[in-house]
């Protein structure tokens, strides 16, 4: 007697689940593409299977009973993955050529997306990559001009023409030296105690930079000097040396915090701001299965690295 892994196939999983909607054989067989003699040998095929009679008659139409019930659940689960898996090899297909085109703001350019391009071409190594890494005003610039078509970025992209999605968190912290500045035990300091400092910035258009610039604003307390540096590197290596405080992702200062060269501090009754690293394209644009597979990619690494 053949099992159920023997008779098993699409035309009758399908069938199964076009009887638990209709009660009709011969609606199940035209909605699947046989005539009624087939769909009946069918059904004596799964009832052999079974071991037991999976519908039955209910008046002029037929049914399925209890067993056919269970059976039906697990038909339409199969046909789902089968569909799922049809559908994910198309994507692949997809994956087969094409260029992605994609912006990065200099955190996530530099501290993030290189790893992940990297996998990306292991897995898609006919797809051109071109990246454009810079501040978050040129990566806007540059998403409203067409140069790139998608982006990486963790500061603020509020625009019309932008479809922003939020996938992961950032914070900004201060940066110094250790033992530069005298923090609590939980690595706060007073605002006061910045005073007369100078303060370490990044390039001109950095979300962070404008952070930074604003932080003592409001307060008593002013910085005595403000160096304006071209690069995160370039304001850890200052703030390593002792020139001044920076303010700066934690994601940046990881490394540096493992060889006990820098200490990254909050400000007493001052916010630390909880940025997102966000995937940003524009609204109106055709996605390509390179973009949807590299921020599958990049959602899952932020999931197992618990953001940047």
């Amino acid at each position: 007697m053949p099992s159920l892994q023997d008779v098993w196939n699409v035309t009758r999983l399908r069938l199964l689940v076009e009887l638990e909607k209709c009660s009709s054989l011969s609606q199940a067989a035209e909605a699947v593409g046989v005539s009624q003699p087939s769909a009946s040998e069918h059904i004596r095929l799964l009832n052999a299977a079974a071991g037991e009679p999976i519908v039955e008659r209910y008046g002029r139409s037929l049914r399925l009973t209890h067993a056919g019930r269970v059976l039906a659940v697990y038909a339409s689960q199969a046909l789902s993955n089968r569909t799922a898996g049809e559908s994910a090899l198309a994507a692949r297909a997809g994956l087969r050529t094409g260029t992605l085109e994609l912006g990065a703001s200099s955190v996530p350019g530099t501290y993030l997306v290189p790893d992940i391009i990297e996998q990306f071409q292991q897995e898609c190594p006919d797809v051109n990559v071109h990246v454009s890494v810079g501040s978050t005003a040129e990566v806007r610039q540059w998403l409203s001009s067409g140069r790139v078509t998608c982006a990486v970025t963790c500061g603020d992209m509020r625009d019309e023409r932008l479809t922003v999605t939020a996938l992961g968190p950032d914070e900004i912290v201060g940066v110094a030296r250790p033992r530069f500045l005298d923090l609590s035990s939980d690595g706060y300091v007073d605002a006061a105690a910045l005073d007369d400092f100078t303060l370490l910035v990044q390039e001109t258009g950095s979300s962070t930079r404008e952070y930074a610039l604003g932080l003592l604003s409001g307060t008593d307390y002013s910085f005595r000097n403000v160096w304006e540096l071209g690069s995160v590197d370039a304001v850890k290596r200052a703030a390593r040396r002792g020139r001044g405080v920076g303010f700066l992702s934690t994601h940046t200062i990881a490394d540096e915090q493992r060889r006990g060269e820098v200490v990254a501090f909050r400000v007493t009754d001052l916010p630390s701001p909880a940025r997102r690293v966000c995937w940003v394209r524009l609204t109106r644009a055709s996605v390509s299965p390179a973009e949807t597979y590299f921020e599958s990619m990049l959602r899952s690494h932020l999931s197992r690295a618990g953001g940047v």
